[in-house]
Formats: C-alpha cells, sequence, structure tokens
C-alpha cells in the first residue's frame, strides 16, 4: 500500500519536474542553441584533433599547444552530455531512493561541469594568447575555432547557476522532494520504516544543498497541520463560567494523558528518528518537536488547568484539584523527557504555574489549608454520623456496574486521597528556595499527619501509617537542625579567622537566622519546644566552650580591658532567644496561600 502511493506520488513528481522545466522556455531555448553549438564545436574539435595526428602538424610549432587545449575541451563536453542525460532520468524515475540518487548526481554533474568549463577556459584563453603572441594568424582555422569554443564554455559555465534558479532542473527537483516529504509527513504510517527510509534520504539531500532550515520549516508546517486535525478540544474554544467548569475535569484529564502520553510522545520520536543525524546534537528535534507542540494546544491545555486551579475553594473541589495534580503527576516523568529546549519554555512556565498556584507552599513552613481541609473533610466522612451514608452510596454505585462492594473500596479511595496529598507535599517542598525551610514545611505536615491518631481517618490508616509520620516528623526536625545550626557553628572552628573575629560572625549569622526564622511557624507545641531543646543542645555548650577560650586567650594576653565587651551574647542570652525561637500554630494564624498575617 506504501509503495503504490509512492509510485503515486513519484508520478506526480516527474510531472511537475517536466512542466516546470517546459514552462522556463527561455532557459530550453539557451540549453538547446548551446547544446547545437557543442554539437558543432565538438565535430570541430574531431576534426582539429584529426588534423593534429597528421604529419604536417607535427612539424607545427604550436602542436603541443593545441594537443593539449584539446583534451579539457573534450571533458567539458562529456560532462554537460552527462548532465543532460541525467535530466532525462529524473523525469522517468519510479523510486524515490532513485529520485533522490539522480538528484545527487545532477548536482555533482553540474558542479564538476562548472570545474571542468573554467579548467578549458584557462587552457583555451592561455593557448590562444600564446598562439597569437607567438605569430599564428588572427584568420588561422585553429585561432578562430578556439574564439567559438571560450564563448561557448563561458555560457556552458553557466549551467550550474541556470539549474539552481527558479524553474531550473535541480531547483525543480529540489522543490519535488520537498512536496514528497510533504505528503509522506501527513500519512498515518509515517513512521513506518520505509517512510522513515525515504523521509531520511530527502533530508539528507536537502541538507546537501543547504535547504536543511527550509526542510525543518516544511517538517514543522504540515506535523503542526496534522496534530491540530486530531487534536482538536472543544471546550478550549468555549468560553466556560466557574461554576461550569468543573463539569470538564475529567475530560481535561483524560486529554492531557492522551496529550503527552500518545500524541507528543510519538512527534517525539517521529522527530528524532527522523532529524537524529543532522545538525549539532539533538538541536534540530528539540526544535522541531517545541514548535510543534508549542503551536498545536498543549500550552491551551495548560492554561485550561491553571484556569480549574483558580477557582474559588471547597472541599469538594480541593478534592477535584488533587485529582488533577493526580494526572500531572502521572504524566511527569514524560513531561520533563519531552518538553526540554528552549522552544518549550513556556510550556514548562505554564506547567510550573498550575501545580503551584494557588497552592504555593507556605511562607511560614505551615500546613497548607488544602491539607488541613482535605484531611478535615476524610475524618467527617468516615464519622459514625457519614459513613455508613457514604458506604451506601459506594456500595450502589458499583451495584449499577455489576461490582460487589467491600470495605476495602473505601479504604482504597482514601489512601488514594493521602497519597495524592503526600505527592502535592514534595511537590511543594522541591519548590522552596530554602533547604531549611522546606525542612520546617515537612516536618509539619508530618507532625500534621501524626496528629490523625485516635480520628476516624487515623484509625482507618493504622499504626504503622501514623507511626511512619512520626519518624519522617522527627527525621526533618534533625535535618533543620543540622541545616541551620551546624553551618553557623562551624563560624567556631574557621582558623583563618582571630578568636574575636570568629565571635563577631557568629553572632552575625545567628542575628541573620534568627530574623528570618522566628517567623515561621511549628504547628505543634511539644514538637516545637523539643525542636528548641535539640538547638540549645547542640549552640550553647560549644559556643560556651569557645567563649571560655577566648577569655583564657584574653587573660593570657594580660588584656582585662577587653574582657567581655566584643561579647554580644552570653551563653543564657543566646538559650533565651533559642527557646523563644518560632511561632506555634496558635501564636499567629496565617493565611496559607499568601503568607500575610489575618
Amino acid at each position: 500500500m506504501a509503495e503504490t502511493k509512492s509510485l503515486e506520488r513519484l508520478k506526480a513528481m516527474r510531472s511537475l519536474l517536466k512542466s516546470e522545466m517546459e514552462k522556463t522556455k527561455t532557459s530550453s531555448l539557451v540549453l538547446e542553441k548551446t547544446g547545437s553549438k557543442l554539437e558543432e564545436i565538438n565535430t570541430k574539435l574531431l576534426s582539429l584533433e584529426a588534423d593534429v595526428k597528421v604529419d604536417r602538424w607535427r612539424s607545427s610549432p604550436f602542436f603541443d599547444h593545441i594537443r593539449y587545449t584539446i583534451a579539457p575541451v573534450s571533458a567539458a563536453l562529456r560532462v554537460f552530455a552527462t548532465v543532460q542525460e541525467l535530466e532525462r532520468d529524473l523525469m522517468s524515475c519510479n523510486e524515490v531512493l532513485g529520485y533522490v540518487s539522480d538528484v545527487k548526481c545532477l548536482g555533482e554533474a553540474l558542479k564538476l561541469l562548472t570545474s571542468s568549463c573554467v579548467l578549458a577556459l584557462n587552457w583555451l584563453e592561455e593557448t590562444t594568447k600564446f598562439l597569437s603572441e607567438n605569430g599564428m594568424p588572427e584568420d588561422h582555422p585553429c585561432g578562430l575555432r578556439f574564439r567559438t569554443s571560450i564563448k561557448l564554455l563561458k555560457e556552458l559555465q553557466m549551467t550550474e547557476a541556470r539549474a539552481y534558479r527558479r524553474g531550473g532542473s535541480l531547483h525543480t527537483a529540489l522543490e519535488s522532494l520537498e512536496t514528497e516529504l510533504e505528503m509522506i509527513l501527513e500519512e498515518e504510517e509515517v513512521l513506518s520504516e520505509y517512510n522513515l527510509r525515504d523521509m531520511k534520504a530527502i533530508i539528507k539531500r536537502l541538507d546537501a544543498h543547504t535547504m536543511l532550515t527550509n526542510c525543518v520549516h516544511v517538517y514543522i508546517k504540515n506535523r503542526t497541520r496534522v496534530i491540530q486535525k486530531r487534536f482538536e478540544i472543544d471546550y478550549l474554544k468555549k468560553t466556560i463560567t466557574e461554576a461550569d467548569i468543573e463539569g470538564y475535569i475529567g475530560q481535561w484529564r483524560l486529554d492531557m494523558e492522551i496529550a503527552v502520553k500518545e500524541i507528543y510522545e510519538f512527534e517525539s520520536n517521529l522527530c528524532y528518528e527522523v532529524y537524529k543525524d543532522f545538525g549539532e546534537e539533538e538541536h534540530v528535534p528539540l526544535r522541531c518537536f517545541g514548535a510543534i507542540a508549542s503551536n498545536t494546544g498543549m500550552l491551551q491545555l495548560l492554561r485550561f488547568g491553571s484556569r480549574i486551579s483558580k477557582c474559588r475553594k471547597s472541599p469538594a473541589k480541593l478534592l477535584k484539584l488533587l485529582e488533577c495534580f493526580s494526572t500531572m503527576d502521572n504524566v511527569r516523568t514524560e513531561f520533563n523527557r519531552l518538553f526540554r529546549g528552549e522552544q518549550c519554555l513556556e510550556i514548562r512556565r505554564e506547567t510550573r504555574e498550575l501545580l503551584q498556584r494557588p497552592n504555593c507552599p507556605p511562607l511560614d513552613g505551615g500546613v497548607p489549608k488544602l491539607v488541613s481541609v482535605v484531611t478535615e473533610y476524610c475524618d467527617k466522612l468516615l464519622g459514625d454520623k457519614n459513613k455508613p451514608v457514604l458506604s451506601k452510596i459506594l456500595e450502589i454505585d458499583l451495584g449499577w456496574k455489576n461490582e460487589k462492594y467491600q470495605e476495602e473500596v473505601l479504604i482504597g479511595h482514601m489512601y488514594n486521597i493521602l497519597r495524592e496529598i503526600a505527592l502535592n507535599l514534595d511537590a511543594w517542598s522541591s519548590s522552596n528556595k530554602e533547604t531549611a525551610l522546606s525542612y520546617i514545611f515537612m516536618m509539619n505536615n508530618h507532625s500534621h499527619f501524626c496528629g490523625l491518631r485516635e480520628t476516624p481517618l487515623g484509625l482507618m490508616m493504622g499504626e504503622s501509617w501514623l507511626n511512619a509520620h512520626e519518624k519522617y516528623r522527627d527525621y526533618y526536625a534533625a535535618l533543620y537542625v543540622k541545616e541551620s545550626w551546624g553551618k553557623l557553628l562551624s563560624l567556631l572552628n574557621n582558623k583563618a579567622q582571630t578568636m574575636k573575629r570568629a565571635l563577631q560572625a557568629f553572632a552575625k549569622g545567628f542575628d541573620e537566622i534568627y530574623r528570618k526564622q522566628s517567623h515561621w511557624v511549628v504547628e505543634d507545641e511539644k514538637v516545637r519546644w523539643r525542636i528548641c531543646e535539640a538547638m540549645v543542645r547542640m549552640v550553647v555548650p560549644r559556643y560556651k566552650s569557645y567563649l571560655q577560650s577566648y577569655i583564657m586567650f584574653l587573660v593570657e594576653e594580660g588584656d582585662h580591658k577587653s574582657h567581655g565587651k566584643d561579647l554580644k551574647y552570653t551563653p543564657k542570652g543566646l538559650e533565651m532567644k533559642l527557646k523563644a525561637m518560632f511561632k506555634s500554630k496558635e501564636g499567629a494564624e496565617y493565611s496559607h496561600f499568601d503568607g500575610n498575617m489575618d
């Protein structure tokens, strides 16, 4: 089937080549005229060649010059004959690879013709000049033939340039290859071995004629058109109110998965298979794919997702947001691999905006409102009043699908919700530029889950789930203490500084940390107290020891006047400051979306 289509296209290409060359009558007439004159030259050259072999020429002082000049002129004529033969072959070729091969040979023959003409002209002009200077009469038959040959060879030298002009044989052949490429790109089986082979051969030939940029443009234009036809999404073109947008979330999730895992996965593979051997490594495939992806609905799909995320929040809609996040997480690996390169910058920006809005991590490191609302909502659903109703709803829904309700079904739904929350927390945490704040954020959220103990949701999830969150809470608390205060203590080990300067640097560093972190929230007061105690145990003894060494140094130096004047903090003062770090949940209410005091 594919071979039949290719044969039909080649016939069309052949007709196009023939008609285009017939349109350029001037070029054809020039070639015809040149050809007849060249036949005349060839006849005369053969005659001259025969004359040269006669004994009376051998004694001529011009014998060697005439004999050596005939060879390059004859060579140029033979190359021109080859060019004409190749042009005729193009009009009768019925196979893509054969056509590409003929185009290649034509290009090489035209180049050879130009260089052969240059060589022949040099010989003729130099020989004619030499003969004239050495007594050959102006009307000598040999000299007349040479001057006629010079004029026609100059005309013949322009054959290559004419072939590249619009309507010329090579220009038309290359256009035919572009047309063939366009038709292959719109086939359903575009990635078949047969089509891939033909496309690579065509592009390689176009690239050899410095037409890769135009080839890439043709590729992008045609593949963009194919995807636009295949991936038309009606609701992206509609004006949808916030009240109605929830009804499209399910379709949006499906479209997003199809777009990333099927359509753009295929397009990426096609770009790399076709262009992997052209240009700089990955540059051409990335450019092609990026341009196609940016103009075929991906941006509009992401912006629709952003509209969903901006809608007014309610428990039901927050659950829908979790579903949207689940979809994006499901395609995350493919997304990161596919949408690279400069042309995909806008797509990546829209993706970050979708995932982070309106759920950017709280600026104080506290538990996001999304997390607290969803867990509270799930807990209420599992209460004595609501759980029987919820179970009945699930039982009826499964009954319509001829499925049996079991308790594990409800547990599975709740587990999936909490799993998506956990994935969301990882994304939020990784978006924090400050490592210490991300540790406080994760510690608070794991602490929040620990607090579900003895609640319906906590009882359903079980002790092992709760214990795991306790371990993670303590793990992130320890990481925070090491990250923030371990670096500060390293200032006291800096041997490049004097002890006085080390203490000054420590005090300055402590003030910066305290100023930045004192407004951070540790929502569980018991956890806050344990962290503060850990900070005191880590910082104060080390500071006290260093301080004692400094005082002893001053005593040894006899500098009693400086004793204590350079100290901003006493060990007790440092301990009091550390114990006052952080706000508790009761200490201040923060908006979890903008970090401002309510």
